[in-house]
């Protein structure tokens, strides 16, 4: 046969198998559309490759002289493992298979291995292989979980069939069975992240379907545990087995279906291997299931509360099986013989775990007065019901009754009056459905996705967090701790933070309406009407101290009484500045930082020497003298030449008060030291650098007065025209015009910091630009990328707005802009602002992921305050055009072509 010939072959040996391959997973479409059960559509997705692998078997073994081909299949067999094994596969998913050979491997044998390997890559088949014999593969399973569980699944393909039954065989008796404690170990290790045994259940917003808690990973984990305790892997087998009950084998198999389906769905949409539920993913996916979505929650957040009910459910069972099923070590006996003891004549209380003695269990069980005093018992020893008891706690539980006993809430108080053991004790709580009697409103937030980009958590986890969170400030050591340490009644405190968000998925002001809900929790538990007031009141104000604190200058006097006649009480504002800690820390990874903590401690303590009788003036004047003398110090520290306070005074005698208190004192010193630098005609700009955010800090500094009109629109325009993403910006200008801009950006164009001469290249261009050298408008068309890509669709679809605040200041008006963040909205903001001839006083902007709320403190251009009805209109609706126009059309003036990122 010729070389030609050779080639014409394999074309055609190629595209035959990439047609049965493609013939596969249309199949699986058509069954997908026809609506066939997602478990059925695995299946047969598994015939399918079960019968191309053993064609392509044929194939490759007539490539092989019949004696040689005999003898291949004597020495060897090919065993599917994994999901492949088990018969679970979407349509893209890898095929994971093992070569098993005996312990002499002949050169025909892995030449076989090899042409069928690199006839699978032909065919674009994802293959997970491996070559090993018995002894290797029992070796390695005993040292690596990520060997062991696929192996679990093994299934016989081709080959030599006892060579199979023998890797089983020793599987079972040197892998498993003699050491069960070990290999579970093991199993829980293979799971890797996204599930620990005591861990929160999947409520990230955008899970993996495979691997996240709650996904079909703990399926896995489930059989792989089942198949070391049992023998057996499938859920029915393990029911039949008295390890799982009727209704947790139903919930299973009820999860196991929604999620096999979802993630085929997810492949074939994708056209690929994809398991991750993207937001852009939840949103075609209710839109094609038909969600009807209501006043309340929007489609999307409909399919997202039945995924969330089915990952939660399977979580909370895998966790609850594997603790049950999980042998206890000789150490974790003896630790229980040593500290246990017995608690209340029926409980026995151990080092991580609370029991109730079979013949006691029905009688704690029988109603929600002996449950809490359980929980009562185990929270004030610090652990949790064991998971034997959990079950049997879920199971008895009916319909919450109209009310409660005197008893029951009594119970109830005195456990969210501990701390360090509320967390895990509420946690247990909600899984069992215990907590859900006592208040039965928390089964609304069940579950409840809040469908937006700021948001990491489903209402229901957040909420969890929050209560987690605040209570870890027992052992705080800086001012959040020393508040929550001194809440006399810090029951209250706790149960605003689990009812600070009731109201959500309701409809209105969530706040409103949780706190009215928080009145008829209050009087459900009987509270003295104080408490009832208070909770009323923390849930009522619980996003107002933040909103103050970041997007509100509150230096102002009249803020300041304002809000602490509405908080009324020291202990009160305590409360409410720990709740707010808990609840912004609880949203998602790095939404608390160091910025936000510094300002909101600041606000807090004006308000509590407010609220102690203090005059506020004597504060703020004692913080500023404070700041003096710390910036004194780092001066003489700086470069060893010390000043006097009269001269700081001097130099610091035209900066505001929110500058002086709000800045740290070693920045400060530098701002004092750049400024003694400058010259009339100078523009310092000092970039620095935060790791942790991986984002720069530009600063601005010029004593030029003629760049003061109208520079923090030029400023914002440099930036981006630079194509970089401004997340937050401080103007300050001093009574001699001054001016000291902050802008923290990030730098899409780099993955980490940027090198010095693209940081010089932004420095340039801000120099420039004040300078009048070159204009805003020119940097755009310099710096214009042709062909970039639209922005990608925002995950909300609020609809941008301008509020006007004319209350909050006496000199200033505030106007706040919500709006989806892209690159250029603050820089058309400003503009706007220019155009109307308006002067930006101050200015605070924050962006939390796509979502950008900029606040502007607005005077005339002869420093009064904006006036008229006619006038604050017109600067509204200008605003408002200007934001309109923006998101229609002239974002994609500032586009940027991510292909040419570095």
């Amino acid at each position: 046969m010729s070389t030609t010939e050779q080639s014409n072959q394999l074309s055609d040996f190629i595209s035959r198998r990439k047609a049965q391959i493609a013939a596969i997973r249309a199949k699986a479409k058509t069954l997908f559309e026809n609506g066939t059960p997602g478990i059925q559509i695995a299946s047969a997705i598994c015939y399918g490759f079960d019968d191309f692998l053993s064609s392509l078997i044929e194939e490759t073994i007539a490539q092989f002289s019949e004696d040689d081909a005999k003898q291949i299949s004597k020495q060897g067999a090919i065993i599917a493992i994994g999901g492949t094994g088990r018969g679970d596969m979407a349509p893209y998913s890898d095929i994971d298979i093992l070569f098993l050979h005996e312990k002499n491997v002949s050169q025909e044998f892995s030449a076989f291995v090899d042409a069928f390997v690199q006839n699978c890559w032909d065919s674009k088949i994802k293959l997970g292989s491996s070559t090993r014999d018995i002894a290797t593969c029992i070796s390695m399973a005993r040292q690596d979980p990520q060997i062991a569980t696929p192996l679990i699944e093994a299934r016989y393909l081709w080959g030599n069939e006892s060579l199979y039954d023998r890797l089983v065989t020793q599987f079972k008796r040197r892998v498993v069975f003699p050491r069960k404690r070990n290999f579970i170990e093991d199993c829980l290790e293979a799971r890797e992240e996204g599930w620990s045994e005591y861990g929160p259940p999947a409520q990230e917003l955008e899970p993996d379907i495979k691997s996240s808690s709650g996904g079909l990973r703990d399926l896995h984990l489930i059989r792989w545990v089942g198949y070391a305790r049992y023998g057996v892997k499938d859920i029915d087998s393990l029911r039949l087995k008295g390890a799982l009950t009727k209704e947790d084998a139903k919930t299973l198999k009820r999860a196991w279906e929604f999620l096999t389906k979802l993630r085929i769905d997810l492949h074939l949409n994708d056209d690929g291997e994809q398991d991750r539920l993207t937001k852009d993913e939840q949103l075609r996916i209710a839109e094609e299931r038909g969600f009807p979505g209501n006043d309340h929650q929007r489609p999307v957040e409909q399919f997202m509360q039945e995924f969330f009910h089915h990952s939660s459910e399977l979580a909370t069972i895998t966790r609850r099986f594997v603790a049950m099923e999980r042998p206890r070590s000789f150490a974790e006996k003896t630790r229980d013989i040593v500290i246990g003891h017995r608690a209340e004549g029926m409980f026995y209380v151990g080092a991580d775990r609370i029991e109730v003695a079979d013949r006691y269990l029905e009688e704690v069980c029988e109603s929600p007065e002996s449950m809490l005093q359980l929980y009562k018992a185990a929270a004030l020893y610090g652990v949790i019901p064991s998971p034997k008891v959990a079950e049997t706690i879920k199971k008895s539980l009916a319909e919450p009754p109209p009310t409660i006993s005197p008893k029951a809430a009594n119970a109830f108080i005195e456990i969210f009056r501990c701390t360090s053991a509320l967390g895990p004790t509420l946690r247990s709580m909600f899984q069992t459905g215990l907590l859900d009697i006592v208040i039965p409103q928390v089964t609304h937030i069940r579950n409840l996705l809040q469908f937006n980009q700021y948001h990491h958590f489903t209402v229901d986890e957040h909420t969890l967090r929050a209560i987690e969170k605040v209570t870890s400030f027992e052992n705080d050591d800086g001012p959040i701790g020393a508040a929550y340490q001194e809440i006399r009644h810090k029951e209250v405190l706790h149960l605003a933070v689990l009812l600070h968000d009731i109201g959500k998925g309701k409809g209105g002001d969530h706040s409103e309406i949780g706190a009215e809900i928080a009145v008829e929790v209050g009087q459900r538990l009987s509270l003295p009407n104080y408490q009832i007031e208070q909770i009323w009141l923390l849930v009522k104000l619980h996003l107002v101290m933040a909103d103050i604190a970041f997007r509100r200058d509150f230096t102002d006097p009249d803020l300041i009484v304002n809000f602490s006649r509405q908080v009324g009480s020291p202990d009160v504002l305590r409360m409410l500045y720990t709740l707010t800690v808990a609840d912004v820390s609880a949203v998602g990874p790095g939404t608390w930082t160091s910025w936000k903590a510094n300002l909101l401690t600041e606000f807090f303590d004006r308000c509590i020497e407010t609220l102690s009788g203090k005059k506020q003036a004597y504060h703020e004047q004692q913080r500023i003298e404070n700041t003096k003398k710390s910036v004194a110090v780092c001066l003489s520290e700086g470069d060893g030449d010390s000043k006097s306070l009269d001269w700081i005074s001097q130099q610091l005698a035209g900066f505001s008060a929110y500058y002086l208190t709000c800045t740290p004192p070693d920045q400060i010193a530098h701002d004092l030291q750049v400024i003694q630098q400058l010259g009339k005609e100078n523009v310092e700009v000092i970039a620095s650098w935060d790791a942790g955010t991986k984002s720069m800090e530009y600063r601005v500094v010029t004593g030029n007065t003629e760049f003061q009109f109208g520079c923090f629109h030029k400023m914002t325009g440099v930036l981006s025209a630079k194509r970089l993403s401004i997340l937050s910006a401080e103007i300050n200008t001093t009574s001699e015009g001054v001016i000291i801009d902050s802008y923290r950006v990030i730098d899409s164009d780099y993955e980490g910091e940027p090198p010095q001469d693209r940081i010089a290249e932004i420095a340039d261009a801000l120099r420039t630009v004040l300078k009048g050298e070159v204009s805003v408008e020119q940097l755009f068309q310099k710096n214009s990328r042709f062909g970039s890509p639209p922005p990608a669709n925002s995950s909300t679809d609020l609809p941008p707005r301008v509020k006007i605040d004319n209350d909050s200041s006496d000199t200033r008006t505030i106007f706040d802009v919500f709006a989806m963040d892209r690159p250029g909205l603050l820089y058309i903001l400003t503009k706007a602002l220019f155009d109307m001839n308006v002067s930006i006083d101050m200015a605070k902007i924050s962006t939390h992921l796509d979502q950008v709320i900029d606040v502007f403190y607005l005077q005339e251009q002869d420093g009064t305050r904006v006036r008229g009805g006619e006038r604050l209109e017109q600067i509204r609706v200008g605003l408002q055009q200007a934001l309109d126009d923006f998101h229609s059309e002239d974002h994609q003036l500032f586009a940027r072509d991510s292909s040419l990122s570095s």
